[in-house]
């Protein structure tokens, strides 16, 4: 099989699976600091849905060619950062109305934890950003303020969580 990454060409032959392929082909994107984006395996596109096992571990001498596009981390970060804004607003207002019910009514667990895996999501990208764009500028300031909170949430202490959430948490939630 012939490979294209952008202008980059090699060959893979077997006894080597999708897998292998897709995994060298990210790795070499990586390594330029940039992301694949477009996946096409002869005449086919291929999206994520296209990534299960079966197909991952089918050998690669049933395909002539896999060609791959990537684009620079920081172009796919500034084209993705209304998105961003927009995620972190939403977390915001939603983190907002678990104070009102840490405060009033019944203690809502679930909820919590939603949101907080939520905020993980969100720190996570923040952090994946800041680490390619601008060292300190993540989710790493607010990370010692969620641990408090986790910390909290794991004792019932529905006054300390409530707390943290509207002076610590809330406030730092935002994007650059």
């Amino acid at each position: 099989m012939q490979i294209m990454l952008d202008q980059d060409r090699w060959n893979a032959d077997a006894p080597l699976t999708m897998e292998q392929v897709l995994t060298e082909v990210s790795e070499r994107a990586h390594a330029r600091a940039r992301i694949v984006t477009k996946l096409q395996l002869d005449q086919r596109t291929i999206t994520d849905r296209d990534l299960d096992p079966a197909f991952l571990a089918e050998s690669v001498v049933r395909f002539r060619q896999l060609t791959a596009v990537s684009q620079p981390m920081p172009e796919l970060i500034r084209a993705a950062d209304g998105s961003i804004k927009k995620y972190a607003e939403t977390l915001r207002r939603e983190g907002t109305a678990l104070l009102s019910t840490l405060g009033f009514g019944p203690w809502s667990l679930s909820g919590l934890d939603a949101w907080l895996g939520q905020l993980a999501d969100y720190l996570e990208f923040v952090d994946g950003v800041s680490a390619t764009m601008e060292a300190g500028t993540g989710g790493s300031a607010l990370a010692p303020w969620v641990q408090q909170l986790v910390e909290a949430r794991a004792i019932g202490d529905r006054v300390r969580v409530a707390d943290l959430l509207e002076y610590e948490i809330l406030p730092r939630l935002e994007v650059r």
